[in-house]
């Protein structure tokens, strides 16, 4: 049995990293990282950012927003703490005086249901532990979902509250991954339950 679920999971796993390196190939990117000059993420984007620009009135305009509607690819592009998040069809990239003050986005397309939620939560926090993101104090640990057990315990959660895992890189920046069941939470099934994960990058407000 045990071999059984193994397979299982390794074949999920497989299927997500397919699912990323396809699509990847084909969808529009978005280069960014907070305090990056508008004009350098025009510049490092294939997606259409002066097209898609939302202008604050102001005297001399200046970019307030970027939405993000269709399916793009997200690289928080720090030459040290840097990452690519799996496509999305939802993003916003907030500005202030010409650069980047926060984003906001997820790493899928759609909703999911449990057991494709637990590869890509895998997958997101292995990428941003080797990028030398870390919790953001000493009573705060990662997502641990190796057992079955931990992971009927994350789904039970989900279904009375939000999940929230806080991140920073000191002294530099800040992130927050949301895990929530999005629809069909009411009936506290695991078999029709979908989930989403929102991701909120800004800057490192922390005092440690």
């Amino acid at each position: 049995m045990r071999k059984f679920i193994f397979c299982i999971s390794t074949i999920t796993a497989l299927s997500l990293l397919f699912y990323i390196v396809r699509e990847n190939r084909t969808i529009d990117t978005i280069s960014v990282h907070i305090g990056k000059p508008y004009e350098e993420v025009s510049r490092d984007s294939t997606f259409p950012i002066k097209k898609k620009t939302v202008i604050y009135p102001s005297e001399s305009p200046e970019p307030d927003s970027i939405w993000m509607r269709n399916p793009v690819i997200v690289k928080f592009d720090d030459p040290r703490h840097g990452f690519t998040l799996p496509p999305t069809k939802f993003g916003v990239i907030g500005f202030n005086d010409w650069k980047v003050t926060n984003i906001t986005t997820s790493p899928m397309l759609e909703t999911l249901p449990f057991d494709q939620l637990v590869p890509l939560l895998n997958h997101v926090q292995k990428m941003l532990k080797a990028s030398g993101w870390v919790p953001q104090d000493n009573h705060f640990t990662w997502i641990n979902l190796d057992s079955e057990i931990e992971k009927n315990a994350l789904q039970n959660l989900l279904f009375k509250q939000v999940v929230v895992m806080t991140l920073r890189v000191p002294h530099k920046y800040g992130l927050s991954l949301n895990i929530k069941c999005y629809t069909r939470c009411n009936e506290r099934d695991p078999k029709t339950a979908k989930y989403l994960i929102d991701v909120s990058v800004g800057k490192d407000f922390s005092n440690q």
